[in-house]
């Protein structure tokens, strides 16, 4: 199992390693867009629906390595005024609905882009791409992101949570 762990957070670090690599590019295409559109009054056809495509891509294959690292925005409202033991039940719990929604939307977008490469559905835009490029990422990042939700609801039960509101909550 601990093999396991150390694959899957190398597996996540490639993941978010690639989305920053994308986030760069997204950033570096645009400049072009701007700078082609101001010198020559035109920019490259496409740029705006590769970029949006990429946004896609960078959301879900980051997602996973930011919870990993406890990186996601929470609402401690009601956790911050309970005992540490309710704090870990609500992020066991948290974590655990945080996984089924996840697994659930990854089992849809499985069945989404399978029908989009069963019909040859493509994206009608100034490029034509086939929809399932723009789909995969959604199931993929989904399923790496149901699975950290599972270990993450394991290290609240254990009491090894990377830095966290879990642990912040006992100093």
């Amino acid at each position: 199992m601990r093999t396991f762990g150390k694959l899957f957070d190398r597996l996540e670090d490639v993941m978010a390693a690639s989305a920053a690599c994308l986030l760069l590019a997204i950033m570096l295409a645009t400049v072009v867009k701007v700078v082609g559109r101001a010198l020559f009054n035109h920019g490259i056809m496409g740029i705006d629906q590769i970029s949006g495509t990429m946004m896609v891509y960078v959301a879900f294959l980051g997602a996973a390595w930011v919870l990993r690292n406890e990186g996601h925005i929470t609402i401690d409202i009601l956790t911050s005024n309970l005992s540490e033991r309710g704090q870990r039940i609500m992020g066991v719990a948290s974590s655990i609905v945080g996984a089924i929604a996840c697994l659930v939307i990854a089992y849809f977008a499985v069945i989404a882009t399978g029908l989009s490469i069963k019909r040859g559905v493509m994206v009608a835009a100034e490029l034509e791409i086939p929809r399932a490029l723009n789909l995969w990422v959604i199931p993929f990042g989904c399923t790496v992101l149901g699975i950290e939700f599972i270990r993450r609801a394991i290290r609240i039960q254990k009491g090894i949570v990377l830095k966290s509101e879990f642990v912040a909550a006992e100093a």
